[in-house]
């Protein structure tokens, strides 16, 4: 976009008046203008925490809740001057960790429900933040062209005959934040749902007899279909083995046990010399400790987080947590004596973390102090 577009986008989107279309445009230049600076950062979270400041401050200055009716030329063009400088003065400012202001972002945004963030390591080194890129294609080369999906997902497309000539081209990672979750279709088609904290490691192509991927935290699987390419997870000692299913696997390192919940189709689950056969709405739970538990389920609990819940049933106070903290990225202390009793209830994952503790008083009887990062579960 030209300098004359960018000033009518601004001007329309602060009287209200942008279509979905132009919205997603102005954001998209955006987004841009932040990928292209070379900034080093020391790690995920403060990247997603200068980008958030970004957009927070260049809205409270470009479209405060009083907005005068009358626009004038002098202030659209400060405003755009304002959105081009920022993007270098604002991530400066934050990088240095100044105090006040940038201390109550750390708070605000601490309480935030997550969003889609990934950051995508290709076989080659390159690295991709996923969430800053535009929609569009990312990568293409060597026959693989990976595309972002306006959804925010992304998606493979494989030159066949690349694929049928390659032997070991290494493997890609994608990794997504606490405080995050993404989508993923692989290059054979299926397709994964990440959860915070979840990393998953698969091949740049499917070749030869099988179809391995390695996990770590909690995927929602959808295999497509191949009876002559059986689809396997390694997560944490389990292996999981399908031709073509619906499953999701929670197999964070902070958790004893793996649990696989089958929804569709039929899977093999594996641990040391023990495997079983999961049908739908059945449950494994797998360590390498102890033998492998089966039992029945209602699947909503397992894939409440694919669409966009919390969905407790009969857990304790401890297990709910790690949930919260992984999504709103907080830490979590708890102060005397933890009670035994277990919970059950629903609360979506797009609201506040401050709202979703009061539910949780209303449930417990617990009380919860939230300061900063850190939230102090009390008796």
């Amino acid at each position: 976009m030209n300098k004359e577009e960018i000033l009518d986008l601004l001007a329309r989107y602060e009287a209200g008046v942008c279509s979905e279309k132009e919205t997603a445009t102005l954001e998209q230049w955006f987004a841009t203008q932040l990928h292209n600076h070379t900034w080093e950062w020391e790690n995920e979270t403060e990247r997603q925490l200068v980008k958030r400041a970004m957009q927070r401050h260049i809205e409270s200055q470009l479209f405060p809740k009083k907005i005068s009716p009358v626009f004038t030329l002098k202030r659209i063009a400060t405003a755009a001057a304002i959105l081009i400088f920022c993007a270098t003065a604002i991530g400066i400012y934050l990088i240095r960790r100044s105090s006040g202001p940038v201390e109550q972002f750390y708070i605000s945004q601490a309480v935030a429900p997550g969003s889609n963030a990934a950051q995508l390591t290709l076989a080659d080194g390159k690295t991709i933040w996923l969430d800053d890129a535009q929609t569009g294609t990312v990568y293409n080369q060597g026959g693989i062209a990976i595309t972002k999906l306006a959804n925010g997902g992304i998606d493979y497309q494989v030159d066949h005959r690349f694929a049928k000539g390659a032997t070991n081209e290494g493997n890609n990672t994608i990794s997504v934040p606490r405080g995050g979750q993404y989508q993923i279709t692989l290059p054979d088609g299926t397709k994964v749902w990440l959860n915070s904290a979840t990393t998953l490691t698969y091949p740049v192509v499917f070749a030869g007899h099988e179809r391995r991927v390695s996990l770590t935290g909690e995927a929602y699987f959808e295999v497509a279909k191949n009876k002559a390419m059986p689809f396997e997870v390694n997560a944490n000692g389990t292996h999981i083995l399908v031709t073509g299913t619906e499953f999701n696997v929670a197999a964070y390192a902070d958790e004893k046990m793996v649990k696989t919940t089958l929804v569709t189709g039929r899977v093999e689950v594996a641990c040391g010399s023990q495997k079983t056969i999961l049908n739908p709405g059945q449950q494994a739970l797998s360590s390498s400790h102890s033998s492998i538990q089966t039992k029945d389920i209602d699947t909503d609990y397992a894939i409440a987080w694919v669409n966009g819940d919390f969905l407790f049933e009969d857990q304790d106070i401890r297990t709910i947590m790690k949930d919260i903290a992984r999504w709103y990225n907080v830490d979590v202390v708890f102060e005397g004596m933890v009670p035994s009793k277990r919970f059950g209830g629903t609360y979506t994952r797009s609201k506040g973390l401050a709202e979703l503790l009061g539910y949780l008083e209303s449930l417990s009887g617990m009380h919860f102090n939230l300061k900063e990062r850190r939230v102090t579960v009390m008796m």
